[in-house]
């Protein structure tokens, strides 16, 4: 199991994880596409990576345009390096996808 990380790291954390947001034991990021086929490709971005880092988060599509990305450490109970780690490949995965 994942040792949580305390408020103060996952605070520091957040400040190099862009667009991304504590809420509660998770973080979380929206992005609003132009459409449809733009949302379901920063889904499908979203999922590559999640497999490759075998951290799995919640996905939504909304809106038709809009995708948000919810992820903690469910059996750590909270925020864990998993969930910093997810972020940040996430951001670097879609900004090479841009």
């Amino acid at each position: 199991m994942a040792e949580l990380l305390d408020p103060q790291t996952v605070e520091k954390e957040l400040s190099d994880l862009a667009g991304w947001a504590r809420e509660g034991d998770t973080l979380t990021r929206t992005w609003q596409l132009k459409g449809f086929s733009g949302a379901l490709q920063v889904a499908n971005v979203v999922g590559y990576v999640a497999n490759r880092l075998n951290h799995h988060p919640d996905i939504a599509i909304h809106d038709y345009n809009r995708v948000t990305v919810t992820t903690t450490t469910h059996d750590s109970g909270g925020l864990t390096a998993n969930d910093v780690r997810l972020a940040s490949a996430v951001n670097a995965a879609l900004t090479v996808a841009e």
